[in-house]
């Protein structure tokens, strides 16, 4: 499915110091979020861009390696990754995620995640695979729809009260439902928001992949940075007992304190 994508229809029209970075910064994130090859012709449709620059530009990307041919067109490349791995690398916080799960003494043999918001979608910036065999489709850089997963009704409900429901009754497409059991409009959002603020965590009930329950708990202000990410553990439901969902959020809340940046608190 192609993408027309507000960000790269806006960036190419404003003023920039160097038009051509911000051309190829367009490019990538449109071949990204394309999901399919895109020939140049296609990128410069849908960027609105002259072919003769924009054909130059993704040959620019093609040599550096950021961009591959594939398909009769361009797909992302792997110095991408490369760049990706020496940005999480850089990341001490991620490092210490990775630690602290692998200490906890439930959470370190069960699947985590940790993600950020943005918009109305959250992005996972790290994962940890515990010894248990399920294997969850959400990998690092991949995007879900916030309001289907327990990451992302943690870090909205971190959001002033009332924002969260007036971004979802300003682009209802955003309202995404991935399983029958997923929201089905703002007021049971809201609800769930409000249980979320009250008990501390939030909970994907089946509402991302049936059979599936996932855990979260948001941490406001990360480490040494102010931005707010959630940690998330997910397991299946038939596992469930009463006695392992509480271990299991204890192991959350811990997980959750540990990464916390001390000088940032919730409101």
């Amino acid at each position: 499915m192609l993408v027309e994508g507000n960000f790269m229809a806006q960036v190419v029209e404003e003023t920039h110091l160097v038009p051509a970075v911000a051309r190829a910064a367009a490019i990538l994130d449109l071949v990204g979020q394309a999901g399919q090859a895109l020939g140049s012709n296609e990128i410069a449709r849908q960027l609105k861009l002259p072919k003769s620059s924009t054909a130059n530009i993704c040959l620019e990307l093609l040599e550096a390696g950021m961009l591959v041919r594939r398909d009769n067109g361009y797909a992302l490349g792997r110095k991408l990754v490369e760049l990706g791995g020496h940005y999480l690398s850089s990341v001490d916080a991620l490092r210490e995620y990775y630690d602290m799960c692998a200490s906890l003494p439930i959470l370190s043999r069960e699947s985590s995640r940790i993600a950020i918001l943005d918009g109305t979608d959250v992005l996972y910036l790290g994962k940890y695979e515990g010894r248990q065999q399920i294997r969850l489709t959400a990998n690092i850089g991949d995007r879900f729809p916030a309001v289907c997963t327990a990451t992302g009704k943690a870090l909205l409900a971190l959001l002033p009260k009332g924002e969260a429901e007036e971004r979802y009754r300003e682009n209802p497409n955003a309202l995404v439902q991935l399983t029958p059991k997923s929201v089905k409009n703002v007021s049971e959002l809201s609800k769930l928001l409000d249980q979320a603020r009250k008990v501390g965590y939030a909970i994907d009930d089946e509402e991302t992949t049936l059979g599936v329950i996932c855990f979260a708990v948001a941490v406001a202000g990360f480490r040494g940075d102010t931005s707010s990410v959630a940690v998330s553990a997910t397991v299946l439901k038939q596992r469930l007992t009463p006695e392992f969902r509480q271990a299991l959020l204890n192991d959350l809340f811990a997980l959750a304190k540990g990464l916390s940046n001390p000088l940032v608190t919730r409101s």
